[in-house]
């Protein structure tokens, strides 16, 4: 075990050492806490989503920037019900920050 002395020389036992102690000796034991794991929607990109964009995601169980890929904006906009200026400034955003993630490598 082990002890700490304090400022008058005498040998005293961790608080946590105590704690580990007692926790033993009443047998419980505490699993470590772990990650969940990130989901493909809630995967890290390099911007921020907005509620209608998630919302979309989930509506089409694919994530944004394959949906948005995937046709003109007006096809897209019949499709997804999402206004076409809309899924524009989206295909802006999403091109701006991949390309700003890119260039960041140099």
């Amino acid at each position: 075990m082990r002890r700490e002395k304090n400022l008058n020389g005498d040998s005293r036992q961790s608080l946590s050492s105590i704690r580990k102690q007692i926790l033993k000796q009443r047998k419980i034991e505490f699993k470590k806490l772990s990650r969940k794991p990130i989901s493909i929607l809630d995967s890290p990109v390099p911007f921020k989503k907005t509620n209608l964009m998630r919302l979309t995601e989930m509506k089409f169980d694919r994530k944004i920037e394959q949906l948005i890929r995937s046709g003109t904006i007006y096809e897209l906009e019949k499709k997804l019900g999402v206004d076409a200026s809309t899924i524009s400034k989206w295909r802006k955003l999403i091109r701006t920050a991949r390309d700003a993630e890119f260039f960041e490598q140099f």
